[in-house]
């Protein structure tokens, strides 16, 4: 029988292959060589780390290692910076300054969350300045600012990682972070897509904000790419962020459970206000972004506090929405 140990290598290795194929398939075919190898090279490992620690049985020995070896924060950010600055050592754009600066954020956000272990997991303000410190940067793109080829992906899925190292890693916080899909969560999921249509799509229609544009013909290799795509880069960091670390963290914080579910939805809508120009349309996307965030939410306890039922009805939206939707 293979043991834990070497499932969890495996499953790495073979995640971070499909991440590779994936960023090489989806990458600029007009950018260089070197820029292309430095874009696989950089997010690929970070891609397969992240979803083998999706799988609840794998990833055990990777947070008993973390939790009882000490050095261990200081391989993971070494490891980080290093695929940080592989694009700059392979393009000779490397910056040493914005190096360190993200090598001290992965840095405190570890040790910080390492410090809080042995603490319930209610919200304190050492998560709430991490997670500001983690999104907030990413959200308004000035993260990639540090980096001239590491794009909106990379950082997605890096923010992603670092949060469930910290948060489900060190801090043993139980924000469900699971991928392997079983039925349940993919009807629930189904079904939280139908109630947020059902009640987006009207007043979206009204105020214009949306319209029904079908296509004449589907590509379904592009469209299942795309699915992908929103899967990884979009649905789960922001239902991570917003569901799994805020939402689950305010759930002890207030006697009123719908309390959590409100807040973390609307934040999740305030969020979209720079996603569009003009002051109706603005509060219009708050709005339904709000919703959707109340039905993501729904699925996210529905399903037990499982991210994935929160992550599938995420992308589903923003799938159809692409898809048959256009604002």
């Amino acid at each position: 029988m293979m043991n834990v140990k070497n499932r969890f290598l495996i499953l790495w290795m073979i995640w971070s292959v499909f991440g590779a194929a994936l960023v090489y398939f989806a990458s600029d075919k007009n950018n260089t060589l070197l820029v292309m190898m430095a874009e696989v090279f950089s997010l690929s490992p970070l891609l397969g780390l992240l979803l083998a620690l999706g799988s609840p049985e794998s990833s055990q020995p990777f947070n008993f290692w973390i939790r009882n070896d000490n050095r261990a924060v200081y391989y993971l950010v070494a490891g980080l910076s290093f695929l940080f600055a592989v694009p700059g050592f392979l393009t000779v754009s490397f910056n040493p300054y914005n190096t360190v600066i993200f090598a001290v954020i992965v840095f405190a956000v570890f040790g910080t969350l390492k410090q809080l272990r042995s603490e319930e997991f209610t919200l304190k303000w050492s998560d709430v300045a991490l997670w500001i410190l983690l999104w907030i940067p990413f959200d308004l793109r000035w993260s990639t600012e540090m980096q001239m080829h590491l794009g909106y992906a990379w950082w997605s899925v890096a923010i992603s990682l670092v949060a469930v190292i910290g948060w489900n890693g060190y801090r043993e916080a139980p924000i469900g972070f699971n991928l392997v899909p079983k039925f349940r969560d993919i009807l629930i999921a189904l079904v939280a897509l139908v109630m947020i249509m059902a009640v987006v799509i009207p007043p979206g229609l009204l105020t214009g904000f949306l319209k029904f544009s079908f296509p004449a013909s589907f590509d379904i290799p592009k469209l299942a790419a795309h699915f992908i795509g929103l899967f990884l880069t979009v649905a789960l960091p922001e239902e991570l962020f917003f569901r799994g670390i805020l939402y689950r963290g305010l759930l002890n914080v207030s006697s009123k459970k719908w309390v959590p579910m409100v807040v973390s939805s609307l934040a999740f809508g305030l969020m979209h206000w720079n996603n569009i120009d003009g002051l109706n349309m603005q509060l219009t996307y708050v709005f339904l972004a709000t919703i959707a965030g109340l039905g993501y939410a729904w699925a996210y306890k529905k399903s037990g506090n499982n991210l994935l039922a929160a992550i599938l009805t995420h992308t589903l939206v923003d799938w159809v929405w692409k898809l048959v939707l256009a604002g």
